[in-house]
């Protein structure tokens, strides 16, 4: 796992902290570095350097191998925190470093990443397994630790650190249930809402020499560059993520505003509320005809979804957009999914979301310059919510006398109401 800190306001102020985990001992031992190549089997804490631009392109161009610049600074040694075989799924590993950036630096923004594997959205905890809310997955912890939503929001806020931006170079956290968690803790998070592919750290970190540079900015930055990375390939996974948009890849942009997440707390439970007043019936035919997601046929799979490590993560404003032009709803259930298409929109600050196979334009774009939107001319697509068990947990390792369903609220924090919805598409598959 890497976490870097990015502190400054454009780029002749611009420092970086890198806490890395290392790698394994063996392979590490097998490579033949360059002299600026710093091979750490063990944890190591930098302060990178920059890099001149001849260096960079000849390294893009010719190679494969990770360079580091030779102004590059090593602190390892320097920190009593660190230990010999860091465990980066510690919380805190995460708090001791973060404190420790706040007491030696200082900086007018600051952006927080995390790069790593991500598992969507779940419990805190599945009864002793992995989250599915997790990320930074620690596999030289033989008790398998990892970091949870929670384990963030509490570092930085035990830290003291002010951190603008929350970049979670991982797959799957743009997800409803996570943002709620980590509201008020940064302005922005910016993540994936299906399976991420590593960012373009350098047309990133380039876009910092702006000195007009702002979170905001810096955050629809990380938007655009996996966006220009990305933009001509086809997404198509293998028959196993078969989920309606399984095959596409997404990044979003998010707006951690408590008042804007409560607002879309509230939208979304009071349309959970309209759809339950619908009855039984309507319940059931609204999941089978947007959301449910089964079998190996991507042609069998409803809605905007994607194949989240415990559950299935379907995009929130695709599915109000399909609630709102069902002319058997209620006019109340219609309104209240228009509420929640607005709450959307003033927190999804910039979201791409990629192409399927075989198709020619981009689905989705939003405040991205040079890209247009084939879906909807507004900004509602691009966070996800949880509705229903991935199959793939319950025969590889999942618990099914701990329902995700029964217990979503206490679980994830989020919506009773959504829990409660979520019961009756799921009734015949509780067990209590």
């Amino acid at each position: 796992m890497r976490s870097c800190v990015i502190g400054g306001g454009f780029a002749p102020s611009v420092r970086i902290l890198a806490l890395w985990d290392g790698q394994n001992a063996a392979a590490a031992a097998n490579q033949k570095p360059h002299p600026n190549t710093r091979v750490h089997p063990n944890g190591a804490l930098y302060e990178l350097g920059a890099m001149d631009e001849s260096t960079f392109r000849r390294l893009k161009s010719t190679e494969t191998r990770f360079e580091m610049s030779a102004n590059t600074k090593e602190l390892t040694s320097s920190v009593s925190w660190l230990s010999y075989e860091p465990n980066m799924g510690d919380v805190s590993t995460l708090t001791n470093y973060l404190k420790w950036a706040n007491k030696y630096y200082s900086a007018r923004n600051v952006v927080l990443m995390l790069s790593d594997h991500g598992a969507g959205t779940d419990a805190e905890s599945f009864s002793g397994k992995q989250s599915a809310r997790s990320l930074c997955f620690d596999e030289s912890d033989k008790s398998g630790s990892y970091l949870t939503a929670t384990d963030v929001k509490n570092a930085i806020k035990d830290s003291g650190l002010n951190v603008n931006v929350i970049w979670q170079d991982c797959c799957l956290q743009g997800n409803v249930e996570t943002a709620y968690l980590l509201r008020g803790t940064a302005d922005y998070l910016v993540t994936s809402a299906n399976t991420s592919y590593s960012n373009n750290h350098y047309a990133v970190i380039s876009s910092l020499a702006d000195s007009n540079s702002t979170p905001l900015s810096f955050a629809k930055a990380i938007v655009k560059a996996y966006a220009d990375i990305h933009k001509n390939s086809n997404m198509q996974m293998d028959a196993g993520e078969c989920a309606s948009y399984g095959t596409v890849l997404t990044q979003v942009a998010f707006n951690l505003n408590s008042a804007k997440q409560n607002a879309l707390y509230s939208a979304l439970d009071a349309l959970s509320s309209a759809l339950i007043a619908e009855g039984v019936s309507k319940c059931k035919a609204v999941y089978n005809n947007y959301l449910v997601q089964y079998g190996n046929n991507i042609d069998n799979c409803k809605g905007m979804a994607y194949y989240g490590s415990y559950v299935y993560l379907n995009d929130i404003g695709y599915f109000c957009k399909n609630l709102i032009a069902d002319s058997s709803l209620s006019a109340n259930t219609k309104a209240q999914a228009s509420r929640v298409m607005t709450a959307l929109d003033g927190i999804i600050a910039s979201s791409w979301i990629g192409k399927k196979e075989g198709e020619t334009q981009y689905q989705y774009a939003k405040n991205v310059a040079g890209y247009s939107g084939a879906l909807d001319g507004q900004g509602s697509f691009g966070l996800t919510i949880a509705t229903q068990l991935n199959p793939y947990c319950e025969s590889n390792g999942g618990d099914s006398s701990y329902p995700f369903y029964s217990y979503y609220t206490r679980l994830t924090g989020y919506s009773s109401n959504w829990g409660e919805l979520m019961k009756i598409w799921h009734s015949n598959e509780l067990a209590y």
